[in-house]
């Protein structure tokens, strides 16, 4: 694709402004992701401004947003969401790396508390690389906080994270990957816990045609301050993605991850997820893509047969076993660098111990967009 026109440009094209506004209109089977099912047609329409600067070593992405939604039924649901972004990246020179900072609100209907929530969401990352012969070494610095609008219910979470990764490059286009991450989480209900993983892998060409990376390897969560008689969680860990393309139409990508979380009750699980995806231009306006996905989510803790918080939905501790499957088409049109259209379907459905947690839920959605 040619690279799109700004809608102002200066300094001699090493700054650049672009200008984003969308429309839409979705119908959802079921707003709140619980066996009530109440579904309901919504509106939405978003706005943002981005800033690019190329100059010099340091690169510089930036950008608001703002975008809101309007349900038929449910007035109470209706939002308005700010977001914010801001980059400077360094892809030049021997040290390379990135400082991002972000903020955004976020209204979604979560499946593993069975509710809608409201949260601000902030983040702060740092991450370097720096070449040594035939090794490269990586670390980053990451902090993220949710903050809940209904802090009744739900738990704030603060997470702080540190990684270190050495990469060893060999000469068949792959690179041997060992790393170390650590991580402490802690809520607003006087919990945290402390994870630690080890993991190895490869990135570059996996096998012949894919390319991606992969990680394996072992993870340990320590728990403090929750339900009695919590202990130390071990188990496995993975992280990856790959990418295939089949012809210059036809692309194949694919992802899997297991890791410990947190709910936004405080309870911890452990997750696994698994998707593939695919994509198919028709020609240079018209485009055919699809994905499909299954997750298991385990509730860890002592809770078994206690109630971790008071209902409607109760929050059950172990005993409580979720898998899902998901799928979902889109077809979307372009009909220049100004304006783009789609159409999509998804299906989702979630298996659960908990009665309330079992529920389907399918929606369409029509998208009109205009980039400047």
């Amino acid at each position: 694709c040619p690279p799109a026109r700004a809608l102002v440009t200066f300094n001699d094209s090493h700054d650049r402004i672009f200008v984003n506004g969308s429309f839409g209109v979705s119908g959802d089977s079921n707003i709140f992701a619980n066996s009530d099912n109440e579904g309901d047609l919504v509106y939405s329409s978003g706005f943002t401004l981005e800033y690019t600067r190329r100059a010099g070593w340091i690169g510089v992405n930036a950008g608001m947003s703002a975008g809101a939604s309007w349900f038929g039924k449910h007035k109470s649901q209706n939002f308005s969401n700010p977001s914010y972004n801001l980059e400077f990246t360094k892809q030049s020179g021997r040290t390379t790396g990135a400082f991002t900072l972000s903020g955004a609100r976020e209204s979604r209907a979560d499946a593993a508390v069975n509710l809608r929530s409201t949260s601000w969401n902030y983040n702060a990352g740092l991450n370097v690389k720096y070449p040594a012969g035939n090794y490269t070494f990586s670390g980053n610095l990451g902090y993220s906080s949710r903050k809940y609008v209904d802090e009744t219910f739900f738990a704030n979470l603060s997470t702080y994270n540190a990684a270190l990764d050495v990469f060893r490059i060999l000469p068949s286009e792959r690179e041997l990957i060992g790393g170390y991450r650590y991580r402490y989480s802690e809520t607003s209900r006087n919990s945290s816990s402390t994870d630690h993983a080890l993991n190895v892998g490869v990135s570059g060409k996996l096998i012949r045609g894919v390319i991606g990376s992969l990680r394996g390897g072992l993870q340990t969560r320590i728990p403090r301050g929750g339900l009695p008689g919590e202990g130390k969680y071990s188990s496995w860990t993975a992280s990856g993605s790959s990418h295939y393309a089949v012809s210059k139409k036809i692309n194949l990508s694919g992802s899997i991850s297991k890791d410990y979380s947190t709910t936004a009750t405080s309870s911890s699980v452990d997750v696994i997820s698994a998707s593939v995806s695919t994509a198919y231009a028709f020609n240079s306006r018209w485009a055919l893509s699809g994905s499909a996905g299954w997750g298991d989510t385990r509730f860890l803790g002592e809770g078994g047969r206690i109630v971790l918080a008071a209902g409607p939905p109760p929050v059950l501790g172990p005993f409580r076993h979720d898998n899902y499957a998901n799928w979902n088409v889109a077809l979307s049109y372009s009909l220049n660098e100004h304006f783009k259209s789609s159409f999509s379907y998804g299906w989702f459905q979630n298996w659960s111990t908990l009665s309330y947690a079992d529920f389907v839920r399918s929606s369409w959605g029509l998208n009109l967009s205009s980039r400047w």
